[in-house]
């Protein structure tokens, strides 16, 4: 069996608990999403989005298209 495995993708935004229904309605919508969250309490609100396929390209532009903040945080 063989095993793929997901990357995960790492992103500041402004992204804040009453958003949540908006950026889920376009990440939801998205197959090559595995998993996606947002943490609320930090103060960068850090999108993590588990993908076997995304760019952070597609990812920045797709939430900067719903009028979110969003850039690669560095490792």
């Amino acid at each position: 069996m063989e095993t793929i495995l997901s990357e995960v993708l790492i992103f500041k935004t402004n992204i804040h608990e009453a958003d949540v229904k908006t950026v889920a309605v376009v990440l939801d919508a998205d197959y090559r999403i595995t998993r996606w969250s947002v943490d609320y309490g930090d103060i960068d609100c850090v999108l993590r989005i588990e993908s076997q396929q995304l760019t952070t390209e597609e990812v920045i532009g797709r939430v900067s298209n719903i009028g979110f903040h969003c850039e690669e945080l560095p490792d």
